[in-house]
């Protein structure tokens, strides 16, 4: 595992990447069948419509497409374009990513894995730059 790259952070990086490709479907149905009924957080006495809440969510998940697309683009490799796509935007399970990237072993997997996910860490906010 690459330095400063923790489970937890892998977690989270991996749970985004498999929501991207329904996020992206969201934003370009944005708008269709939300109601204004008043969503309640009785935790911090927040009352906000659920069209206020879904524009919110929606912002969120617009930086996390532009951040996602950026690193996808820019910083990585075929190799592990291939391995983010096949994984976590296709849920193809680890040992036909393997056999489609031909590699050889877990720990090649994992090395080109975390790699490509410390990437995406570091620009989602993840993981800090020391």
């Amino acid at each position: 595992m690459l330095e400063g790259l923790t489970e937890e952070i892998i977690h989270y990086v991996e749970k985004d990447l498999r929501k991207y490709p329904d996020w992206i479907l969201r934003i370009e149905a944005s708008g269709l069948g939300i109601t204004n009924r008043t969503f309640k957080d009785y935790n911090t006495y927040d009352f906000k419509s659920l069209v206020e809440s879904s524009v919110e969510y929606d912002e969120q998940i617009k930086k996390k497409i532009i951040a996602i697309e950026s690193v996808y683009d820019r910083r990585l490799n075929e190799e592990k374009r291939k391995l983010i796509d096949l994984r976590y935007f296709q849920d193809e399970p680890r040992w036909k990513v393997m056999q489609s990237l031909k590699i050889k072993n877990k720990n090649e997997y994992y090395k080109i894995r975390d790699f490509a996910i410390r990437s995406f860490a570091r620009v989602l906010g993840y993981l800090k730059d020391d």
